[in-house]
């Protein structure tokens, strides 16, 4: 008897051990890795300067999170991407307790673990994204609502609670709304003789989501909707869009089967198979649940890259209920493993692939698999750039740095945090397309100071009271096989309102 009782404990001791040495690994190779931080990053961390309720493309989340990570290990790369890691193995503890509640504790075991070693998550544990919160809260608010799974209701505390974590989810990321269809899917798929979610269910959720996203609706109406207006930029569909598509049908199911091919990197291969298995093979109302939120984000993101564009990573929220149907499809009621097989080729596949991420993480290349085009390059070189614009800045000394680009502005702010020195953007056409332009466009004060233009152009732009002296340096880096990154850096000087 003792035997049979400590066994579940010491398998769980063991997956407990397995994520615990995930997460420790990752954060060395944050600590290690030559990487610099990406854009979004450099960007996110400069929105956690200021704490606010929104900003110009993002729900506030991904800064208060940064900020936390901020406060514990600094403002550099560790400290901006620290938080991941912990993010995404609390998220596999979730995904546990939920498949074990809606099928087995083994079922738990094998959910929590193939979370930890997904593709998706290994990247995301080192590169910090506002996909790392959404998964949490929308995983957490999955958990909550586990017993309709069953038949039964969670109650009133359950339904409000479900409603803070999907409020939180949307703090993160407006992609949230995918989980509020798979709550209304639910409603509509539910047996009616044995329906455990009503409409007034649903209304508590949203009821209690409105709230906690209320500080960020407000933000939005005093800022133009600025957030809202960037969700319906990036997602690029306007009618003539849509007529061309309809029109190209060949070419835009072209686009939607590549987005669905783009899935098997993000979970695995093996696990792809399995998952489109499982949900082939398995009925019941607990898959009902589950499929009614794994349907939402992969549809509508197909149909999204059929008419206009996507990125792989905008169904993510299809894969937290698809590994806890998997998890649940590979054991049976006992909790024997049914399906050992499939089990062992997707350990051993998503397996290595966890430990090839983390040695690309820890290294910073890709080794003999590099292609020519190197998709680590965008985060690469740019502390040489910083190096090289500090030893300009040294011979010219100036207050103000102007890029032309997003890019170079987040992570010249970032690399110059210590600097007391501005680093601002031309707007063009003065009109705002991302947060730089609307927080930091340059504008000269009209005092004859030096100013310091950082730049890809072969010639400076032309800048109302600004005259071009001459160039004073550049920087040159070779970022994969074919590709370099050039800056040029002019000097310039601001003219006067005496100036004729």
């Amino acid at each position: 008897m003792a035997s049979v009782i400590h066994k579940p404990l010491l398998l769980a001791s063991r997956v407990l051990i397995i994520i615990s040495a995930l997460i420790a690994a990752r954060l060395i190779a944050i600590g290690i890795s030559p990487l610099d931080l990406s854009v979004d990053e450099a960007q996110y961390w400069l929105w956690s300067q200021n704490p606010s309720a929104g900003y110009f493309t993002k729900p506030p989340m991904i800064a208060w999170v940064i900020g936390v990570g901020k406060a514990l290990a600094g403002s550099a790369e560790y400290g901006v991407r620290l938080m991941a890691p912990l993010l995404h193995g609390v998220t596999a503890l979730v995904l546990w307790q939920l498949a074990a509640r809606l099928f087995h504790p083994m079922a738990g075991r094998i959910a929590a673990l193939g979370w930890i070693t997904l593709p998706a998550t290994g990247l995301g544990s080192f590169i910090i994204s506002t996909d790392t919160p959404l998964l949490l809260f929308t995983s957490t608010m999955l958990l909550v609502l586990s017993p309709l799974a069953h038949g039964r209701s969670p109650g009133l505390f359950g339904f409000l609670l479900a409603g803070i974590m999907l409020g939180l989810g949307f703090l993160s990321k407006y992609a949230a709304i995918f989980s509020l269809m798979g709550i209304i899917i639910f409603w509509i798929v539910q047996p009616r003789d044995k329906a455990s979610l009503g409409l007034k269910d649903i209304a508590v959720i949203i009821l209690a989501a409105l709230i906690v996203i209320s500080p960020n609706l407000i933000w939005n109406f005093h800022h133009g909707f600025s957030t809202i207006t960037h969700l319906g930029d990036n997602a690029n569909i306007d009618q003539s869009q849509l007529a061309f598509g309809l029109s190209l049908v060949a070419a835009s199911l072209a686009s939607g089967f590549s987005l669905l091919l783009a899935q098997f990197g993000v979970i695995g291969p093996v696990v792809m198979l399995g998952v489109l298995i499982a949900v082939k093979t398995t009925d019941g109302l607990r898959h009902r649940f589950l499929l009614g939120f794994i349907l939402p984000p992969l549809v509508i993101i197909t149909i999204q890259a059929m008419i206009s564009e996507a990125n792989a990573n905008w169904a993510v929220l299809a894969w937290p209920p698809a590994l806890v149907m998997l998890a649940g499809w590979c054991c049976d009621k006992e909790g024997r493993i049914r399906k050992p097989f499939w089990l062992t080729a997707m350990a051993v596949s998503n397996g290595f692939l966890a430990v090839v991420i983390w040695l690309v993480s820890l290294t910073g290349h890709l080794g003999v698999l590099t292609p020519s085009s190197d998709p680590l390059r965008h985060l690469r070189g740019w502390d040489s750039h910083h190096a090289a614009l500090l030893a300009v800045i040294t011979e010219h000394p100036v207050n103000t740095i102007i890029t032309d680009r997003r890019g170079s502005a987040a992570l010249m702010t970032h690399a110059l945090r210590d600097q007391d020195i501005s680093v601002t953007i031309i707007d063009a056409d003065g009109v705002p397309s991302n947060h730089f332009e609307a927080s930091h466009p340059y504008l000269s004060m009209g005092k004859g100071d030096p100013v310091i233009l950082m730049t890809e152009a072969d010639t400076p732009p032309a800048i109302p009271k600004v005259r071009w002296i001459k160039s004073i340096g550049e920087s040159r880096i070779k970022i994969s096989h074919n590709r370099n990154r050039h800056f040029i850096f002019y000097l310039g000087i601001e003219e006067t309102s005496k100036s004729p």
